[in-house]
């Protein structure tokens, strides 16, 4: 093996393997390595006397035989589907040192025997479980669903669950079939809601790092201490409200886990006068294994020194879980957008049109934004006195009778851009007989053409009104608008002012808590001080009694050698 391949080793040491004809014992070095287990004669060699593949196989704990105790055994056999493990060993029989040596090897080989299918979960992070979950589309680990499935319909109502233990070999059967990657299903008939339990409570304790990672301890146990020194309600909602933002900074899969167990130990508490658990006895059980710090692991002391603060922060995230795990929602406009509003953006702010009146009449007839009218419109508004016969227009009969009825006679002239428009009425005079056509078919035409331009001015007259309302409506828009920016800014103050106040009370807290803290390791410190010079003492104490008995019972000796037994 060279250097390359001994830097990816897994686990590697001292096993006996059983081999040969008469099946004897070796003594070989073997090393975990991706998917093959190497065994070598010396722990230096370069190459090895065989190699296991790992995948597809199966490994298990032998039982114990009180024959032979002192054996920690272990068989590495052959999966589904197969007879022999290689093609001159049908099984794999390795003895280990000791029993934690014998289920260290038997993690490590289910993690590269089942990790791909969804196993080897007791012992693995959340992350990677998850990892495989979410190819099945899955937000959570099988087994967790499984069991609190099971427990909700069955277990509600059970005195002491999660307090008493469960079957040991049972738990100890149903953790191998989940590292096994078997997606095992519960039936009330073969395990029992303890024993369920057990097991849910063994998974979590076996995670590397707890739900609530070792990264985010301290400022949930800074939420939890406040929670537990406020004086009044406003304080513990404050502390409750301050669960819920920081809740969410944990990773997705952590949160999903977190509110998923959380919300079926609140189902639990709610039954607590049939089961006999409620909110503080859950929260002592599930404290250490919801949250619990790096250093925790090897401190004793610092455990239970932080047993009330862990079971007072499982106990706000249990009884007030409807509030606390509320996923955040973004806002659609930010703050920030709406206070840096520029009036000048059209975006935001509708201006009224710029066009004078002028303007807006001339688009609306020539569909136009020049103040001057052209020469072709103007052609077209434009009428002769005496208009050639072929651009004459042909009255209609109706229009006829009614300029024969009204007798009027007037005529409009506009002889050129810029120049003012004339309108000429001339005097009544006696119809000439000869002319008496000519004249009411002018009359006609003009009559027409002056009925054209009211029609036109009334259109314009309503679309200038038209324009007014919707230029008064802008302005009224605008109003309102500033308005609303004017309270939000108020809220924005308001939201700083109150940002600031709960920083100060923070910073006091934390000041206080970490007074606490240092009094508590100090006294801590000195109590365990104590208790060893006590100890020390009474051993000296001991070894000195021990010595003078000694002493006279050597000289009790010498005396009866020379004078004889004394007699009773």
């Amino acid at each position: 093996m060279n250097a390359a391949q001994r830097q990816r080793i897994i686990r590697s040491g001292w096993l006996k393997k059983q081999g040969g004809m008469v099946r004897t014992w070796h003594r070989r070095w073997f090393c975990l390595n991706n998917d093959f287990l190497f065994y070598f004669a010396k722990e230096d060699d370069s190459r090895p006397l065989g190699c296991i593949f790992l995948p597809g196989n199966r490994v298990s704990e032998v039982p114990f035989n009180p024959d032979e105790p002192e054996k920690c055994l272990l068989e590495i056999s052959a999966g589904k589907g197969q007879s022999r493990v290689t093609s001159n060993h049908e099984t794999y029989l390795l003895w280990a040192s000791s029993d934690e040596e014998r289920q260290k090897w038997i993690k490590d080989i289910r993690r590269v025997m089942y990790s791909s299918f969804g196993g080897a979960i007791f012992g693995q992070s959340l992350e990677e479980t998850m990892a495989y979950e979410h190819k099945l589309g899955r937000k959570l680990p099988y087994l967790m669903e499984e069991c609190v499935n099971f427990l909700t319909n069955n277990g509600l109502d059970v005195e002491g669950i999660f307090r008493l233990p469960g079957r040991n070999l049972l738990i100890k059967e149903l953790k191998e079939r989940f590292d096994s990657a078997e997606r095992v299903v519960f039936d009330s008939e073969e395990v029992d809601v303890h024993t369920v339990a057990s097991l849910l409570k063994l998974y979590l304790r076996e995670l590397p790092q707890s739900v609530i990672p070792a990264d985010y301890y301290q400022k949930f146990m800074n939420i939890a201490l406040r929670f537990q020194s406020a004086q009044t309600p406003d304080d513990k909602h404050k502390a409750i409200f301050d669960l819920r933002e920081n809740i969410t900074d944990i990773p997705a899969d952590n949160f999903n886990v977190l509110a998923f167990l959380c919300k079926f130990l609140a189902l639990v508490s709610r039954n607590s006068e049939v089961n006999k658990m409620t909110v503080l006895n859950i929260a002592t059980v599930f404290g250490p294994n919801i949250i619990r710090n790096v250093s925790e692991a090897d401190s004793a002391e610092l455990l239970m020194a932080t047993a009330d603060i862990t079971q007072q922060l499982v106990f706000m995230m249990i009884e007030y879980e409807k509030e606390v795990f509320v996923v955040k929602q973004l806002d659609t406009v930010p703050v920030g957008n709406l206070l840096d509003l520029d009036p000048d953006d059209s975006t935001i702010v509708l201006k009224p049109t710029s066009l004078n009146l002028m303007d807006c009449i001339t688009r609306e007839l020539f569909g136009s934004g020049d103040n001057n009218l052209n020469s072709q419109n103007l052609n077209q508004l434009s009428f002769d006195e005496s208009p050639s016969p072929e651009d004459k227009p042909v009255p209609p009969v109706r229009r006829k009778k009614m300029g024969n009825r009204r007798g009027e006679n007037r005529k409009v002239v506009i002889s050129a851009p810029g120049e003012e428009l004339e309108t000429h009425f001339p005097v009544e005079e006696s119809p000439d007989p000869e002319n008496q056509e000519s004249e009411t078919t002018e009359s006609e035409l003009t009559n027409g053409r002056t009925f054209m331009e009211e029609m036109q001015e009334k259109d314009i007259r309503s679309k200038f009104e038209l324009l007014e309302q919707e230029n008064k409506d802008l302005q009224e828009m605008k109003v309102k608008q500033d308005v609303k920016i004017n309270e939000m800014r108020m809220k924005i103050a308001r939201l700083e002012r109150y940002i600031k106040e709960l920083s100060t009370s923070n910073s006091v807290i934390v000041q206080r808590y970490e007074a606490r803290i240092s009094t508590m390791d100090i006294a801590h410190r000195t109590t365990i001080k104590g208790l060893q010079d006590k100890v020390a003492a009474e051993k000296k104490s001991t070894d000195e009694a021990v010595k003078r008995v000694m002493i006279l019972q050597t000289q009790l000796q010498h005396y009866h050698l020379k004078y004889g037994e004394i007699p009773e």
